[in-house]
């Protein structure tokens, strides 16, 4: 037989709960997770200092030792933030148990989810902040490297980048070649002089080296090795972009012509095409956590994820681009970081979509970031690769 309710339910109960909930929780919740962020910012700056200066590194060790030393205390404090709410919690339902004995009424609408979502909010408070954390302070380069000119170490045009360890690979595409830095800027070797007429994407796996040559409309594989030239194809697109491989050597070609992701074995046997209609001037494609990641110039949404299949999963990430270039890559929080030329901006956005930071740099092309956070984004306004 159902309970049978009264109009009129007494409400002690409700407001003791609420009392010791509300008051008590959010103030230790709150001291507890401001001086864990404080702890984690700090932490984050001590490495970042500490993988720099090679001079203080002993300092910075032990330092960076006692912050975290700090950050597990904190931790610690707020595993005592959780047992005390639970503790509270049993306290609450004897209160309830109490009066549901005085009185025929029975307490019906108290549960545990308010206690649950402090706990899940506690987990997860300041999550966005601490994503951010790596980029909070990135305003101006910390170093450039290039400059406009056709010697050795200098560009003009620079598109696509991409990363070996400590090897920036730069698209230098108005001098018809690629060219190899070291991260600290140092000039190592060019190479293509002699096949490129404008390279525009390029991409690294194992020991090939693949460029997207968007004046001859032709697909290139190089040795990494000695970077000399294995095969070149024309089949499958017309003015191809940006390009990236899978894990199996596949390599996918954003066309801006055809209007599809070229699909090539990493022999650059052509396969097969995604997004033929759905696209409408890619420029760029990159593959994270298994799915494809899309650059499109010119829709109302920016970014399109595909499923390995080609199956269009989303479409997100709104940018004032009208038609301009647009790179993008991901960092090891799996953030999307994009290059938006016609924005003057490089822009950190979470994985969706929302939007963390945004740095100011005139005319950004292509875009990577390495494991400490670094971003290496080219400018083909003043020809150089910025290092934020």
């Amino acid at each position: 037989m159902a309970t049978q309710y009264p109009d009129e339910i007494p409400t002690n109960h409700f407001e003791l709960a609420e009392q010791m909930i509300y008051s008590t929780f959010d103030k230790i919740i709150k001291i507890a997770t401001e001086r864990r962020d404080q702890l984690l910012v700090h932490l984050f700056d001590i490495k970042q200092d500490y993988l720099r200066k090679e001079n203080t590194r002993k300092e910075k060790v032990a330092e960076l030792e006692k912050l975290i030393q700090q950050l597990m205390e904190t931790n610690i404090q707020q595993n005592e933030v959780v047992k005390f709410q639970e503790e509270q919690m049993r306290q609450t339902r004897a209160e309830i148990q109490k009066h549901e004995k005085e009185t025929p009424v029975p307490f019906y609408s108290f549960n545990t989810e308010g206690l649950d979502s402090l706990i899940e909010h506690l987990e997860k408070l300041g999550s966005i902040q601490e994503i951010a954390v790596p980029y909070r302070n990135k305003t101006e380069p910390i170093r450039k490297i290039g400059g406009k000119g056709s010697n050795h170490g200098e560009l003009n045009f620079p598109h696509e980048v991409a990363l070996d360890g400590d090897k920036i690979y730069i698209a230098d595409a108005k001098n018809t070649r690629i060219q190899i830095f070291s991260t600290e800027g140092k000039f190592i070797y060019e190479f293509g002089k002699k096949q490129l007429i404008f390279p525009y994407g390029i991409a690294l796996h194992n020991e090939w080296v693949f460029i997207s040559n968007w004046m001859s409309s032709t697909i290139f594989k190089f040795s990494k090795t000695n970077y000399k030239l294995i095969k070149s194809v024309k089949e499958g697109v017309s003015l191809p972009v940006g390009l990236t491989t899978d894990t199996n050597g596949e390599v996918l070609v954003a066309d801006s012509d055809y209007n599809i992701i070229a699909v090539f074995s990493s022999d650059l046997k052509y396969i097969r095409e995604i997004g033929k209609d759905k696209l409408k001037d890619p420029s760029d494609v990159k593959i994270n956590n298994n799915k494809i990641f899309v650059a499109d110039n010119n829709e109302i949404n920016n970014i399109h994820i595909f499923s390995k299949s080609g199956d269009l999963l989303k479409s997100f990430i709104k940018l004032e681009n009208r038609g301009e270039y647009i790179f993008l890559c991901f960092d090891l929080y799996n953030n999307i970081i994009i290059s938006d030329n016609y924005g003057n901006s490089i822009n950190i956005f979470t994985k969706d979509g929302q939007l963390l930071h945004k740095i100011i740099c005139r005319d950004p092309t292509g875009i990577v970031v390495n494991n400490y956070f670094d971003i290496i984004c080219a400018s083909s306004y003043d020809d150089v690769i910025n290092i934020y």
